[in-house]
């Protein structure tokens, strides 16, 4: 079981685990389990502007119990758990958004 950390859009002092089941790749995908991640000041910023600057849109959440949920973007490490990229393989260690 994987998990995925969502933030309450009006109130970014809220914040729940959601656990989601295991996810097929496609053709054309890759998998990555992240390691670490870096949180900043831009990482607030991209919270707190999310709907202005259309940063909620880069990574969309569904709502719960009709409350609107975000993924506040970070940088940071992961290895690719699954791939289905030729030329992509298996543990590959990357950095990114």
């Amino acid at each position: 079981m994987a998990w995925d950390l969502r933030v309450d859009r009006n109130d970014l002092s809220r914040t729940t685990v959601v656990d989601v089941p295991p996810i097929d790749v496609s053709p054309g995908e890759v998998l990555l389990r992240v390691d670490r991640v870096g949180m900043t000041a831009n990482n607030v910023t991209y919270a707190v502007f999310g709907d202005a600057m259309k940063y909620w849109d880069f990574f969309p959440a569904d709502d719960i119990d009709g409350v609107a949920q975000g993924r506040v973007p970070l940088w940071g490490f992961a290895e690719v758990e699954r791939s289905a990229v030729a030329g992509i393989e298996e543990g590959t260690r990357l950095y990114g958004y």
